[in-house]
């Protein structure tokens, strides 16, 4: 085309609202009905012409190094920003809470070394001879209880499979008639056969398999008048086996641990209290279950 103005050709570049300059003549081309504005300039040298067609052209994409370095230092500050800012949370998030003893708020276990906060602001936790907190498990979380609670306590064996230690838990009565709550050990596997309550949100023993530890246990105690479960008592809680991750090991500097942890069955579903029965190896020891018996049984 020529341009009117000049009298010099040049060639216009139909892009649909965009501003373009092709030399010698600025133009503006607004959308294909309308007419294409312009207005003659003296003619650049060709390497500026390059450079600023370019840029005007085809915003966003370089085609030369320097551009292309600072859209590549952009991008990397675009999603490092982002990502030091999760790391910065994750880790706050995860850090070990500053101990108040004098304010009787937050408490250490010396044994898992893990930090509780108290049952409520300015109440002392129970701890046993050893000043290791007493706990009250919750599915499979220990939670400290009040030294001046009531409840029975019992003694178990928890912690890593190569070091447990017998540790107190607390446990309240459920059952409407006089009560005895108590701690049996068997080994695996245990043959005992429970079943769901659903009108009392419970796991009740229904009978054993024949000739299972759990079996020739019951059978052993009604000569020697020894504990033993029997059909009825009701779980109230029991060992299993799970995988306990330290601080450490959720950043990468320490493996999870294979640990057996009291599971609490109280207000738990029947699908959970199954799935947390089903949990260990042979390898990993003896089962404890904490059951509750009805005296009238």
């Amino acid at each position: 085309m020529v341009c009117s103005l000049c009298g010099r050709s040049f060639l216009e570049i139909p892009v649909l609202g965009t501003a373009v300059r092709s030399p010698p003549c600025q133009k503006l081309v607004q959308p294909s009905t309308q007419r294409v504005k312009h207005s003659c300039k003296v003619r650049q040298p060709s390497s500026q012409r390059s450079s600023h067609i370019t840029a005007v052209i085809s915003p966003g994409i370089c085609f030369d190094a320097a551009c292309q370095q600072a859209a590549d230092r952009a991008f990397l500050v675009a999603i490092a920003l982002p990502l030091l800012g999760l790391i910065f949370a994750i880790v706050w998030k995860l850090r070990t809470p500053e101990a108040k003893p004098d304010e009787g708020e937050v408490f250490r276990d010396p044994e898992s070394g893990a930090f509780f906060q108290g049952p409520e602001p300015g109440v002392l936790p129970e701890r046993d001879s050893k000043g290791e907190l007493a706990f009250r498990p919750i599915s499979y979380t220990p939670w400290p209880v009040d030294a001046a609670e009531d409840g029975q306590r019992i003694r178990v064996d928890v912690g890593p499979i190569s070091r447990r230690s017998p540790r107190t838990f607390v446990f309240d009565r459920l059952l409407q008639q006089p009560s005895q709550i108590l701690s049996v050990t068997l080994p695996r596997p245990v043959g005992i056969v429970f079943e769901e309550d659903k009108r009392k949100g419970q796991a009740t023993i229904c009978g054993f398999l024949p000739g299972s530890n759990a079996d020739k246990q019951a059978k052993v105690a009604k000569l020697n008048q020894q504990q033993s479960p029997q059909v009825g008592d009701v779980l109230r809680a029991c060992t299993c086996t799970t995988f306990v991750f330290p601080t450490r090991s959720l950043l990468g500097a320490q493996p999870p641990v294979r640990t057996i942890v009291m599971y609490g069955a109280d207000g738990q579903t029947w699908a959970k209290v199954a799935t947390a029965l089903k949990k260990g190896d042979r390898s990993d020891g003896a089962v404890t279950l904490v059951l509750e018996r009805p005296l009238d049984a």
